[in-house]
């Protein structure tokens, strides 16, 4: 039987992270939902996911910092990550690809359905 797919979505933007979460169900995706960075955290204590989708502009650590805080965990330094910001600065987008981040994806530029196919797409590619 084949284990399904598991994704860790860091979002903060209730709508964003409902919609999300709906939407790679339906494609048979098992989303386990954090509202921070320190809750996405200790969700990865006891949760190994295939992916993590990350927002840089969350409540207290900034995904940037929880970034920092992954690949210095010799448990979860090898952990994809997929950034989904509205945050798209140059500097921004360095400093994440630096951390070996998968891909980088500007909110504004993309639709809901259009972001949720490219994780999807990432995450297939990862675990096949």
């Amino acid at each position: 039987m084949e284990t399904k797919r598991k994704i860790l979505l860091i979002e903060d933007e209730p709508a964003l992270q409902e919609a999300a979460k709906l939407k790679l169900e339906k494609a048979g995706v098992d989303v386990v939902p954090a509202g921070s960075g320190e809750e996405g955290l200790e969700i990865l204590k006891t949760v190994r996911p295939d992916l993590v989708w990350l927002d840089l502009l969350l409540p207290g650590m900034n995904g940037l910092e929880v970034l920092r805080t992954i690949r210095g965990d010799e448990r979860l330094k090898d952990l994809p990550v997929i950034i989904v910001s509205v945050s798209g600065g140059e500097a921004k987008i360095k400093q994440a690809f630096s951390m070996n981040v998968i891909d980088y994806v500007i909110k504004s530029e993309y639709t809901i359905d259009a972001i949720t196919a490219k994780v999807k797409g990432i995450l297939d590619r990862l675990t096949n």
